[in-house]
């Protein structure tokens, strides 16, 4: 049995505490089993939650956390908010009243747990600070990783300003860690682990919790989660599957698709096509018509074009220039220009590729964008 709050005054004295100076480190790392329990927090009291777990996630890691010890953690207010400590104030006392809960009813076993007996402000080294205690009986529930584990970046979690998004942000990294990409829920499940409120329809479910999250998601995190009902009872959705994809695999999924397109193309289109992307660059004209001409530059230029339009190259800041050193003409000159003999001998001979028609410039065109244009 866990100690009520009505046995603070015989909290025994500290063994080991987190560092006085409060160091946020960029990842989180926390039990699945914490990940997929019932959390009763607030959007603030989830701030607060996550910036310890910051804190013993690191200990646990280093072998810092010793048996049957309480531990004590001082969270900055500066991490918290930068005007409203009044909120710090407000989450901290609902905060020491909330609990995570583990509930099976098909095995029949449940556990009940408030995390912080203990909550108050302290001042350390002329910072104010909020002191959480956490009994030695709770920590594993926090602590213990073992082989499989949820990890996070703190600073989106952070960012999310849905307690909804939170956890579905927990979630998706837990089954992201796995190497998992697709996963199954019970909707009464999940709405019970959101900690939802009771008489929440599916439709109440899926626009205060399943949109915000999705949208929070790509906003803040750069991850694309979906949806499809892959089991009814009459007409009820009670279950969903959900499939995951990051920003970096959205882009690696354009460049793919591009790839197939160009491969479609007859060498024409796929020179009409080159002209209509190359609008995008600074390029100068022989460097053009060096391109349009010679296959593996070509086939060179598409690649590094669709990295870039797909976002698969955001680290370029001058794209041009990128281009020019991928194609390997970035130390070549200019032709030098034609002698009038061979100016009027070249007057006689037809151009093997057409001009580049007149495109409208301005935003990037993935190949497909093109097509779309085209109507190809």
């Amino acid at each position: 049995m866990l100690p009520n709050t009505s046995q603070m005054s015989n909290i025994p004295e500290f063994v080991i505490s987190a560092p006085t100076l409060f160091s946020r480190h960029s990842t989180n790392y926390q039990p699945n089993f914490f990940t997929e329990s019932r959390q009763e927090f607030t959007e603030m009291e989830k701030n607060i939650v996550t910036l310890v777990i910051n804190q013993i996630g690191h200990m646990a890691l280093k072998g810092e956390i010793k048996p049957d010890t309480n531990l004590r953690f001082h969270i900055p207010y500066s991490e918290l908010t930068t005007k409203r400590y009044d909120q710090v104030a407000n989450a901290s006392e609902t905060l020491q009243l909330k609990r995570i809960s583990y509930r099976n009813d098909k095995t029949q076993k449940f556990h009940f747990i408030v995390p912080f007996p203990s909550i108050k402000s302290e001042v350390v080294d002329g910072k104010k600070m909020i002191e959480l205690t956490m009994f030695a009986d709770v920590v594993p529930h926090f602590a213990q990783l073992g082989k499989r584990y949820t990890k996070y970046e703190c600073d989106i979690m952070l960012s999310l300003n849905s307690v909804y998004a939170k956890r579905m942000f927990d979630i998706v990294s837990m089954y992201q860690c796995r190497g998992q990409y697709r996963f199954t829920y019970q909707v009464d499940l999940l709405m019970d682990i959101l900690n939802c409120p009771e008489g929440y329809t599916f439709n109440d479910f899926k626009k205060n919790a399943l949109w915000v999250a999705q949208r929070q998601l790509q906003e803040k995190a750069g991850i694309s989660l979906d949806w499809i009902p892959t089991k009814k009872v009459g007409k009820n959705i009670v279950e969903l599957e959900f499939s995951v994809k990051t920003t970096h695999q959205l882009a690696a999924e354009g460049v793919k698709n591009d790839r197939e397109n160009v491969n479609k193309m007859s060498i024409n289109e796929a020179v009409v096509t080159a002209w209509q992307l190359m609008k995008k660059y600074k390029l100068k004209s022989w460097q053009k018509d060096l391109i349009a001409s010679e296959h593996h530059l070509l086939e060179i230029f598409f690649r590094v074009d669709s990295e870039l339009a797909n976002g698969l190259r955001q680290e370029v800041k001058n794209p041009t220039a990128y281009l020019v050193k991928s194609l390997g003409i970035d130390q070549l000159k200019a032709p030098q220009p034609k002698t009038k003999a061979n100016s009027k001998q070249d007057l006689s001979v037809p151009s093997l590729f057409p001009p580049g028609p007149t495109v409208r410039t301005g935003t990037s065109q993935s190949i497909n964008a093109i097509f779309d244009s085209l109507g190809l």
